[in-house]
């Protein structure tokens, strides 16, 4: 199979590329527990929320590659960062395409310019991503709907503005009872607390608690009964959240093989760089062949999407080989850099601390 990028998604990667590097690749932002509003307004100004959404509402027509390089190239200065531009796409998207025209009205341009940050509010403490465990409800009550129950974690959820929160409208029939609702977080009723965490520390994740929180029917996103299609569909087991969680891991695997290959060429040991000694040869070599393994999946399962071909597999395939490539690589430069690698201020440690945090709280594949 051949694929390759048209000159419209390498002027968009160029544009990305620089952006990411110039704004995003300093240590500081990297360990702050929240991503400055500043850098969610420049992103949203250069349309990194945009992409896909309808015109009228700030939207631009895009390809899932031109996604899929902005998550890549994000993820190369800043994995939380990236993730917060997946997450974005998983409230945004199902919005558009199933919302009604007021809470399209009053949200969809605010995520899409970057002045609104949305988060998914799915897991729960007892049953993770498994929505047949799903203990949250949301009983109708005249024109809109009363929330009980706890989500847990969420990422973005210390700084979200608004969540697409899962929840259980009719409990007695499994997943077919699962609905979509807009929850504005600001609303009375809603307790949140922060979770510490060993990475990711900008993805600034905390629990929800809903206590008879009162949302508008015109909040709910698609019909009562379909929040597992919705999310099957665009959410967390969709072949976009594989595809582009795939290529966020791909982004931060190459920036800690790049670290790792011009610290052995520098770092001299017993008269000669490291990279000379044939123990640090053969890992540096393992880990490029990784990445380009990964390199192929990933971007042959998003040529598929938007060739609308059958991606199902491709991108579960993706998504379960970069989970453990990044967590290889990452290990594999840390102990490269051996005492370097291990200091806090050195960025291969985070990298490696980012790389298992987002492999576990974005879920495994579904083959």
């Amino acid at each position: 199979m051949e694929f390759e990028f048209s000159k419209d998604e390498e002027l968009w990667q160029w544009a990305v590329k620089d952006f990411a590097e110039r704004e995003l690749g300093t240590q500081e932002l990297a360990t702050l527990d929240h991503i400055p509003r500043d850098i969610l307004k420049k992103m949203g100004d250069l349309g990194f929320f945009s992409l896909r959404v309808p015109e009228e509402y700030g939207g631009n027509p895009a390809t899932w590659v031109m996604i899929g390089m902005l998550a890549e190239e994000i993820a190369k200065t800043s994995i939380a960062i990236a993730h917060a531009i997946m997450v974005s796409y998983e409230v945004s998207l199902p919005l558009a395409t199933y919302g009604t025209d007021r809470a399209k009205d009053e949200w969809l341009s605010g995520l899409t310019k970057g002045n609104k940050l949305g988060c998914i509010a799915l897991t729960e403490a007892g049953g993770g991503s498994d929505v047949n465990e799903t203990r949250t409800i949301a009983i109708r009550d005249q024109d809109g709907y009363l929330i009980r129950g706890e989500k847990m974690p969420v990422s973005f959820g210390t700084q979200g503005d608004v969540g697409l929160l899962f929840a259980k409208t009719n409990p007695d029939i499994g997943i077919g009872g699962l609905t979509a609702l807009l929850v504005p977080l600001g609303l009375p009723g809603i307790r949140k607390s922060e979770i510490k965490t060993m990475g990711l520390f900008p993805s600034a994740p905390c629990s929800f608690t809903f206590d008879g929180v009162r949302v508008p029917a015109e909040y709910r996103i698609g019909k009562e009964g379909e929040g597992f299609p919705i999310h099957a569909g665009m959410g967390l087991f969709s072949d976009f959240n594989q595809i582009i969680s795939g290529l966020i891991a791909l982004g931060a695997a190459q920036t800690a093989m790049k670290l790792a290959v011009s610290y052995s060429k520098e770092r001299v040991a017993f008269g000669e760089p490291i990279a000379s000694r044939q123990a640090i040869a053969f890992m540096l070599a393992e880990m490029a062949i990784e990445v380009d393994a990964a390199r192929l999946m990933t971007w042959e399962a998003a040529w598929k999407l938007d060739k609308k071909e059958e991606a199902t597999k491709d991108a579960s395939l993706a998504k379960a080989y970069t989970d453990d490539m990044v967590l290889m690589v990452t290990d594999r430069a840390v102990q490269i850099l051996g005492g370097h690698g291990y200091i806090r201020e050195h960025p291969v440690e985070l990298y490696l601390r980012n790389g298992r945090g987002f492999a576990t709280f974005d879920g495994m594949a579904i083959v």
